[in-house]
């Protein structure tokens, strides 16, 4: 027995010498309380004995020997070291002084650069290390987001702090399933949503709201900017990399490089901290923000861990910063955190399995209960947090939060809601050159009077012309989620003679060139339509038209067979296709919201007509094709193009064939996009035609300097057409475009910049578009047109 309790009593002490020891803690910036995402703590003073905080600041570190003394450093901060002892192992604080001058560059001596060496080993294994090169993957994210004024001592802020009894002024958070299948088709399923305010949002926080999924991608888009990623190739002749700092985990190097634009370099540049993991130089670690700073600002931070030797996001941050909103002493800020968890590599997912829809919401989510909630939650919700939720859903209960924000889903669908009616927007205002300002309005029934149909119409009167149009509608709703509708119509209304149709027609608003029509004609017409989004990519209609055409213009139409027309009847079937590959649908404020592809969008409508079916006057088939594309080149910019070409097989009157792809006015002297800038709207007339608009924006990428950074784009465009019969068209002038038609141009955007509401700049600017071949005027000046141009920049 005693035998057995010495060797009892020598496993114990010997388990004892060489049990761990564990310290826990956590880096906060000592001016703004913020977390130091990334800090590097070292031990004993030693490189080996060394852990990197997480993206929340925190770490936990074990060795197995005493730890005595913890270091912590960050870039640009002044380090602290502190004793560890066994009343403090478990909570040790860091509170680290930024200081901008502790920022040492290293002294490059002759020889290769330590850090652009460990940058072109990250560079060549960008592909292997991206997590959207696996060939599926699925995860889960807890995403929280909070709202706060930027400097918390101003006079508004602390008001609306007190008010708010010391919560934030607005939170989120949600819950999120993702899965991904290569190429390039994702799906994220929002299973729980939870908003300050609200009982049942219709809009939730994802982890990629403002940032990429990983950081691998060439350029980092924000906003209207895109950003060179300084890991893509060629970025260590445009970045300055410094080698800060080396770390040691386990087997692996960490090695910390902070990276900057090179000076003289003119790109859209970001700056920050790379962590190099030497595990097949895989970014461990990233914090980014825009170099050049603007009225809105944007911070990133992304942590990686090795998941069955694949490294992966695990937690995704951002803090979006409006310097200068609601006015430039209070400022506001957003921080966004994101948690992912449960990942599955290479699972077997098929594309079958994945909904139409890239981002869509459960009906369900809105309804977790708290105890779904602490289950979901890295912590439990902290007392400003708590704060947020009771005073806003108080707020929220008392004042119907829930009705404004039914309010802005119908302003995204150009329509104020009154009761259980829609004001249309889009048929209330509208205004060209011939009719002036229309005073009328648009009515529809909404949900709560219908649940899937909508019955309503329109009336105004020309305050130009000094006539009436109206019309009534019908739409059936089968499918909200596949856009699946059944519609029916009656108008007495004004279309623009010879306007293009390319089948799915946009919510109307004023637009440029909606402003220059003239040439109209008076319309009675019923019509029947039916059409969905079928797949992902494929959105098509189909519709039968009966109309009674009069030309509110001095016209006479002769057929082939010589008989005269001044109003027709026509009776049309159409069919219309669209394809965008690569489109991503996402489901928000209860409707769908597409974003851009980098692929060919290709649109294509077939149409007939049928002589004496309905009093129809005309047979013929026209067709209508449109393919256009706009994509990003790493140091060279945005290229855009969009060729369009029409067909019809035999002459028609004026208001069925082709015109109208004009854009020069001599009182709006405006861009007007997709439409070319020195040709009159009805200056030529066809029945078959070639349109090439192309672009190419070089951003910022000519010109910086200081605040005077222009955006430079040149065009070219193109167009060439025929009419057969043109004697067949009295009583109105027109051109017939049988030779190549030819134009060029330079626009120069932002040359001045307003400011815009403290979030951005209103740019002015201007373009020279030149008119030169088979349709040059004799007199070279005439075939000079200045324009200007508007647009909406952060910077």
């Amino acid at each position: 027995m005693k035998q057995t309790l010495y060797l009892c009593w020598a496993l114990l002490m010997c388990m004892a010498a060489t049990a761990q020891t564990t310290v826990k803690g956590i880096i906060t910036d000592k001016e703004t309380k913020q977390p130091l995402a990334f800090a590097s703590i070292v031990f004993n003073n030693k490189n080996t004995l060394s852990v990197i905080a997480d993206i929340d600041g925190k770490f936990s570190f074990s060795a197995n020997e005493s730890l005595t003394t913890a270091t912590c450093s960050y870039v640009g901060y002044s380090s602290e070291t502190v004793t560890v002892t066994n009343a403090n192992h478990n909570s040790l604080s860091f509170s680290l002084r930024f200081a901008q001058n502790q920022l040492q560059e290293l002294v490059i001596t002759p020889g290769d650069n330590p850090a652009e060496r460990i940058m072109r080993k990250v560079i060549a294994n960008k592909d292997l290390n991206d997590p959207d090169n696996l060939t599926a993957y699925t995860c889960n994210s807890y995403n929280k987001v909070a709202y706060d004024f930027k400097n918390s001592n101003a006079a508004d802020s602390i008001k609306i702090k007190q008010f708010l009894k010391g919560g934030h002024f607005f939170m989120m958070e949600s819950v999120t399933e993702r899965k991904y299948l290569k190429p390039n088709r994702t799906e994220e399923k929002i299973i729980a949503t939870k908003v300050s305010g609200f009982k049942n949002p219709s809009f939730a926080a994802t982890a990629t709201d403002l940032q990429p999924f990983s950081f691998y991608k060439d350029n980092i888009k924000f906003l209207n900017v895109n950003y060179l990623n300084p890991i893509s190739k060629g970025s260590i002749s445009k970045y300055r990399f410094t080698l800060q700092d080396t770390l040691f985990q386990g087997k692996d190097t960490v090695y910390v490089i902070s990276y900057k634009p090179r000076q003289h370099k003119k790109f859209e540049s970001l700056t920050g901290l790379l962590y190099i993991n030497t595990n097949k130089y895989a970014v461990q670690q990233v914090t980014a923000t825009p170099f050049e700073k603007g009225k809105i600002d944007l911070r990133i931070q992304q942590q990686y861990t090795n998941i069955d030797g694949y490294w992966f996001p695990e937690q995704l941050n951002y803090a979006l910063i409006l310097n200068d909103y609601p006015n430039p002493k209070t400022g506001m800020v957003a921080e966004g955190r994101g948690y992912i968890d449960h990942v599955v590599i290479n699972p077997p997912l098929r594309k079958k399995e994945f909904s139409l829809e890239s981002v869509w919401i459960d009906e369900n989510a809105a309804k977790k209960d708290s105890l779904f909630w602490q289950g979901q939650r890295r912590e439990a919700l902290n007392t400003a947090e708590k704060s947020t939720y009771t005073v806003l859903d108080s707020l929220g209960n008392e004042y119907n939060f829930d009705k404004y924000l039914t309010t802005l889903e119908k302003l995204g669908r150009n329509r104020i809601p009154i009761g259980k009616f829609d004001l249309d927007l889009g048929k209330t205002l509208v205004y060209n050159r011939y009719e002036g300002f229309r005073f009328g309005a648009g009515l529809y029934t909404n949900e709560k009077l219908f649940s899937k149909l909508s019955l309503g119409g329109f009336v105004g009167y020309g305050s130009k012309d000094g006539n009436w149009k109206y019309g009534g509608e019908a739409i059936y709703t089968l499918d909200k989620r596949h856009e699946f509708t059944i519609s029916g119509r009656y108008q007495d209304n004004l279309t623009e003679a010879g306007n293009y149709n390319y089948g799915f027609a946009q919510p109307t608003r004023l637009t440029l060139r909606s402003y220059m029509g003239y040439l109209m004609d008076r319309v009675r017409e019923e019509r029947f339509l039916i059409g969905s989004r079928i797949y992902r990519y494929i959105k098509w209609n189909a519709g039968f038209t009966h109309s009674y055409t009069t030309p509110m213009y001095d016209y006479l139409f002769t057929d082939t067979d010589g008989r005269q027309y001044t109003s027709y009847t026509n009776t049309e079937a159409a069919v219309n296709l669209r394809f965008a590959y690569g489109e991503k649908i996402i489901n928000s404020f209860n409707q769908n919201v597409v974003t851009p592809t980098q692929y060919p969008v290709l649109s294509l409508s077939y149409a007939h007509g049928f002589e004496d079916v309905l009093g129809g006057n005309f047979n013929y088939n026209k067709i209508e094709a449109v393919a256009e594309q706009s994509y990003f080149t790493k140091n060279l910019g945005q290229t855009s193009y969009r060729l369009e070409a029409g067909y019809a097989d035999r002459p028609l009157p004026y208001g069925l064939v082709f015109t109208g792809e004009g854009g020069y006015d001599k009182k709006i002297q405006i861009v007007v996009k997709n439409h070319f800038q020195t040709m009159e709207p009805y200056e030529f007339l066809s029945n078959r035609y070639v349109n090439l608009f192309t672009s190419h924006n070089f951003g910022g990428l000519l010109f910086k300097a200081g605040s005077f950074q222009p955006w430079i784009s040149l065009h070219n465009n193109f167009s060439i057409g025929d009419l057969q019969n043109p004697g067949a068209h009295s009583y109105v002038s027109f051109k017939v475009k049988n030779k190549l038609f030819s134009e060029t141009g330079l626009q120069a955007d932002n040359i001045v910049k307003l400011n815009y509401m403290n979030i951005g700049y209103l740019g002015i600017g201007a373009g020279v578009f030149y008119r030169y071949g088979a349709y040059a005027y004799d007199n070279a000046n005439d075939n000079l047109v200045f324009k200007a141009t508007i647009n909406f920049t952060i910077k």
